[in-house]
């Protein structure tokens, strides 16, 4: 309990130091994770019973990553790491409606510099308190966004027996609307995935995001339909890599709405089959 308390004073003693006029605070990740350390929600503890963040505060929380990596996955990495932040302050007791807001912002850029393995003050969370004056801005209602249902369980596929250039559907991943973030449903769907791959080493795969629609759907914060389908096949590859799948063995790519499997998008049974994953043998 004595260390505890001597950790915890020496934690106040050097944010009073350090954020007196500081309105941005800044929290590292490991290379590669996306969830905090001990050490970072120590450090989250502290500005909070410091009152450095105060509840009704608006924060502005924005992730980074260094520049290993290709930019889907870090723009995934980054935003994963933002998403996290912001569940710890709420579970801290923060409303959601003092996140402001939430973003990933990729890597950060180092021109003129070299290392492979990034620099490690690129891997982190910035925290920021927005004292510009707050607008009173009467917005239209929002459209209802139908939650995506999970599709109906097909006739499983023989990974092992796919040739090189096919793909098949991972039919059950599933994200939050006009997000890249996978719900738990897709579970299931990953971790087979994730057993075929531990299981034949040699094998090689491109993760292939599709998404629904002609244009912006009503709802999405990334309106970009190209990037939401790289974004979504990016969180795929973050999830096989964080669980040890080597890097050299992934490729992510967005695909956009380019290659529906259904025209007729008339019925939400019809977008959830063109908003999908697929997954593509590159070699065996």
């Amino acid at each position: 309990m004595a260390r505890i308390t001597i950790i915890c004073f020496l934690l106040l003693v050097s944010l009073s130091c350090y954020s007196q006029n500081k309105d941005t605070f800044e929290v590292y990740f490991p290379f590669n994770k996306s969830q905090l350390t001990r050490e970072a929600e120590n450090y989250i503890d502290a500005l909070i019973f410091k009152d450095t963040l105060i509840h009704g505060d608006r924060l502005i929380v924005l992730g980074y990553a260094d520049y290993v990596g290709s930019t889907g996955y870090n723009d995934s990495l980054s935003r994963l790491r933002a998403k996290n932040v912001c569940n710890y302050l709420i579970n801290s007791g923060f409303e959601k409606t003092d996140i402001k807001l939430m973003m990933g912002r990729g890597k950060v850029e180092r021109n003129g510099l070299t290392s492979k393995d990034g620099y490690a003050t690129d891997r982190k969370v910035q925290i920021i308190i927005d004292h510009s004056p707050q607008l009173t801005i009467i917005a239209p209602p929002k459209p209802t966004v139908l939650k995506q249902p999970a599709v109906m369980p097909q006739e499983r596929i023989d990974i092992t027996k796919l040739k090189v250039n096919e793909a098949f559907a991972l039919n059950n991943i599933i994200f939050q609307p006009g997000l890249p973030v996978l719900e738990r449903e897709s579970e299931p769907d990953l971790a087979r995935l994730y057993d075929f791959l531990v299981q034949n080493a040699s094998v090689r795969i491109r993760i292939e995001g599709h998404v629904c629609c002609m244009g912006p759907n009503p709802g999405n914060e990334i309106h970009d339909d190209g990037k939401l389908s790289e974004l979504r096949a990016a969180s795929v590859y973050t999830y096989l890599a964080e669980k040890g799948i080597n890097r050299n063995r992934l490729q992510c790519v967005g695909l956009g709405n380019k290659n529906p499997v259904e025209a007729n998008e008339d019925t939400e049974e019809a977008r959830v089959k063109n908003r999908r994953v697929e997954i593509r043998i590159l070699s065996k």
